[in-house]
């Protein structure tokens, strides 16, 4: 019986990409786990289909955008005694919703 290596390597990429993503609530979990506190949840909660973060210790100010409706908004957060983390989800329809999180410097 001879094993072909590629075959494996497809097989096990399909079972990977084919897993279900983490839920919005999920990644804040994860978040909150390490410390971090939610200070605000911003635009329209949903089913999401990726997510990106914004962190950042050198900045002075961090900006959190989402879209609602198709219309970006932002919200700027000083970092002076908190760092903050902006955890973005972005859903099917294009609307995009942020989790602000923030941890003491």
């Amino acid at each position: 019986m001879s094993i072909n290596f590629s075959k494996i390597l497809l097989l096990l990429s399909i079972t990977l990409l084919s897993g279900c993503a983490p839920s919005a609530n999920d990644v804040v979990e994860e978040w909150k786990a390490q410390g971090w506190q939610i200070v605000e949840v911003l635009g329209t909660q949903g089913k999401i289909v990726r997510h990106g973060k914004l962190i950042s210790q050198q900045a002075q100010a961090i900006e959190a955008s989402w879209i609602e409706n198709g219309k970006r908004k932002t919200k700027l957060y000083q970092q002076i005694k908190d760092q903050f983390l902006v955890l973005r989800f972005f859903k099917k329809n294009k609307d995009e919703f942020v989790v602000v999180m923030k941890k003491r410097k």
